[in-house]
This record gives C-alpha cells, structure tokens and sequence, in this order.
C-alpha cells in the first residue's frame, strides 16, 4: 500500500517520521528525583590550586553579535591570559581567576568553547570557528541536502536544530553539560536565550532546569548555544519539554518573599510561571540578545529577586571577596543612518532589522546604566559599613567594572567601522583581525582595570 501513495504524501510522511525521530532523542530530558546539590552548580566546581580563588570573584558577560560578539569576546580572554598577577602568594594569570561566564548568541560560542577545552581554545579556535564560514555551511545544509528539507518539513524540525548539530560535529565534539561537571572546574558557564512567551531570560543551568523538573547534565552545549543564537525569522526557536510537577522539587524561599517588591516582582511571576506545567506544557526559546544582549541582567536580576549583591553572591557559596571584579564585553552596533536617506518605503529586510535592533540597542543601554548604579550601591554600603560582620565581603572589599564595549573605542573612525561589520556568521581575516585588537585596547584603556591591576600588583 505504501508504494501506491502520491509521491508528494510520501514525502510528508517520510518527513513526519523523521522529524519526530529526532526531536524524540533531542528533547531535555526528565529529571528523576529534585536534589540541590545536583548537577551543573557553582558549589559543584570547587577550588584548585592555580584556579579561581573566591577572594577574587571576576564575573565576564560576553554580549551577542554573531561572530563580530566571539571575536571580541575571544580577544578578551586573550587579554586576560596576557595579564600576570600575584594573588594570595600565587603567581597567575588574571584569566585564572574569572568565576563565572555570561554569554548568550554569538559570545556564547566562545564562551562555551572556552569552559569545555580550556587554554586549547588560544590554538585552535581561530581556525576551527573565527576565521570559517558558517554562514555558507548552515546554507548549504537548509538548501542543498534534500534529507534535510524531509526534515525541515516535520513541525518539529527547524534551522536552528540544523545549526545545533552543525555546532556539535564541527566544534564541541558531542559534549553535554555534565562533561562540564566533571571537568571541575571553574568558571561556571550561564548561557541564556529568550522564553518566547514571556520574553525573559531562561538559562541554561541546573538551577532553571530544575524548575522544569529537567536534567541539564545529558543536554548536548550545542543545543544551548544554537537555541541562544536563534534569530527570530532566520532560525527557528528551539523547544524544551516542561516536567513540572514530578521530581519533588521545591521552590526557593527567596521565589516567594521576592514577590513583595516591584522590583523583583516580575522576574519572580517568570520563573514561577515554569512551575505549572499544565499551563506551559513547552517552552520555546529564541536569541538571548532579545532578553539581554549585554549578558549582565541575569546578575542584576539575581541580586534583586534574593535581595542584594551579598546575599547574591552568598548563595554561590563562596567566601570572604575582598576583590569583586565585572566584565562586560559587548559587541553593540550602531544603526546605518545612511539606509534611510530616500523616500521611498523602506524595504522589508530592513524593517525587519530595524524591529530586532531599536529594542535590543535601547534595553543594553538600560542593563548597563542599571548595572553601574547596582555596582555604585554596593560600593556606598561598603564605604559605610552597611553589610555587617557575617557579610560576604571582606571590611577592606573593593569592585570593578570593566567595560570593553565596542562604543568605547576611541578614534571615532575605528569605532564607526567595527560596529558596523555585519551580525553574521562569516567575517573576512580584516574584520577579525581589527576586532581582536580592539578588544585589547579596550581592556588595557580601561579605567577600572587600570585601578585593579595597580592594586593586585
């Protein structure tokens, strides 16, 4: 019977098999039984010598941008690894003490890559990720492989799992987040995409999975990395099942208490939402960059819904921080004022960029401007005295915040040219070249990092 249907319904049904084939063995998995003290956690990467000290907690945020944001965000932890320092009798790299990472989209490749493979990524990555066109190989794929386009067909099935697995095979080699656990090490890596029906952050931790009832650990990086790359229009959003309700698992108290102030109110009713899973059976995600393209929000959201920075960063489980230090490597552009020099009606692609770009620009200038007046705060109740003896940081503590965004650049040309180099996934030898020099620049001209390394040495 199967011979005699029309060509055109077997190809519907071959497609349907397929898709569901894959997304069957794709979707998050289950989590069995709730255990805080499971998973991928910062309290589950401990210290080692010649590693992250908690004394000096360095937070990096590495923005979305395509490959112009892994560039830059990779040009940073080159810098970084340039930097020795002496810290607690340690002779070290500066590199050697970042904590944690926040990436979404472009920044999270680079992220990503890092936290797996360690100081391997200054030998190789340029030439396995930068300096290829994966513009060209996710194109060939959609167009050209017609075993891709049954694929595409199924409603389970979209460009961005075909960017998932591109990801997978050609750069991280299969690897799951529970290889990042057992690598144990630091720095914990917080990727973030965007939840669709709320358009707020969902992270890619243990902690937000296990609202979900979901375990991270068996969930392959490039399914993280592709769901926050996941442009709107150009990739498809990327799905995870809610599991809600069945591992036993119990909020925080902070979830509730957070509920009583405006400020936090709304970032508690998000992840309280994940709880019902009759009412949010899925969640689909999106790009990072359209919650948070600068990757500082999920700080400042966390020191709000659990009250301040010290209870904040008291819940990472680490001791007395006499350093605290905040990178932010951001691969922000500038609108092409020049495209809307004619009268005639702008062209769809261009609205269309326009609708992704104005909110994402106007709010990492809100996350930046909320970031410094947070750092500010805690920086007074410092000086004062406000946080008391059993306070996570140390009586004589002192923050940075280092901001090596691309808006920073001084010679006004240099600037222009850069944050005009396109969001794609394919940049010239130049472009790449001239990125990974600006991001030295920017870390070196830095005030704040200026101020810390005279301090550290």
């Amino acid at each position: 019977m199967l011979t005699r249907l029309p060509s055109f319904w077997l190809l519907v049904l071959l497609a349907g098999l397929v898709g569901c084939d894959h997304v069957g063995s794709s979707l998050n998995a289950p989590l069995e039984r709730w255990n805080p003290a499971y998973g991928y956690r910062y309290e589950n990467l401990p210290l080692v010598p010649g590693g992250s000290s908690d004394s000096l907690f360095f937070v990096a945020s590495f923005s979305g941008g395509g490959i112009r944001a892994s560039t830059l965000a990779y040009g940073a932890l080159r810098e970084l690894a340039r930097q020795q320092i002496t810290w607690e009798g340690r002779q070290k790299r500066l590199l050697d003490e970042l904590s944690v990472i926040r990436a979404l989209s472009g920044g999270s490749f680079t992220a990503a890559y890092y936290v797996l493979y360690g100081d391997r990524i200054f030998h190789d990555f340029e030439y396995r990720f930068l300096r290829k066109d994966w513009e060209s190989e996710l194109k060939s794929r959609v167009f050209w492989s017609p075993y891709n386009w049954l694929r595409l067909m199924s409603p389970y099935f979209g460009r961005a799992h075909l960017l998932s697995e591109l990801l997978d095979e050609a750069l991280f080699d299969g690897h799951t987040f529970g290889d990042l656990v057992t690598r144990y090490q630091r720095p914990i890596l917080f990727i973030h995409a965007s939840d669709m029906a709320t358009l707020s952050r969902f992270e890619f931790s243990q902690a937000q999975f296990d609202m979900i009832c979901s375990d991270l650990s068996p969930l392959p990086i490039a399914h993280a990395t592709a769901a926050s790359s996941a442009l709107p229009l150009i990739l498809s959003p990327i799905s995870l099942k809610n599991y809600a309700g069945q591992c036993g698992y119990h909020p925080p108290i902070w979830l509730d208490h957070a509920r009583r102030t405006s400020w936090s109110q709304q970032r508690a009713d998000e992840l309280r939402s994940y709880l019902d899973a009759e009412k949010r059976p899925y969640i689909h995600l999106l790009d990072g960059g359209l919650s948070d393209n600068v990757g500082m929000r999920g700080t400042i959201e966390r020191a709000a819904v659990i009250g301040d920075f010290d209870k904040s960063f008291r819940a990472y489980g680490g001791q007395k921080i006499r350093k605290l230090v905040f990178l932010v490597v951001n691969a922000e552009t500038i609108p092409d004022v020049a495209s809307y020099r004619f009268s005639k009606v702008p062209a769809l692609s261009t609205v269309l960029h326009a609708l992704i770009d104005i909110p994402v620009n106007r709010y990492s200038i809100d996350t930046l401007h909320l970031m410094r007046a947070e750092i500010d705060r805690l920086k007074a109740q410092l000086r004062r005295g406000e946080l008391g003896k059993d306070s996570i940081f140390t009586p004589d503590a002192d923050v940075y915040f280092i901001n090596a965004s691309l808006s920073e650049v001084d010679d006004p040309d240099e600037r222009d040219y850069l944050m005009k180099i396109p969001t794609t996934l394919y940049l010239t030898d130049e472009q790449i070249d001239r990125l990974l020099v600006a991001a030295s620049h920017l870390i070196h001209r830095d005030k704040d990092f200026q101020r810390l390394m005279q301090d550290l040495r």
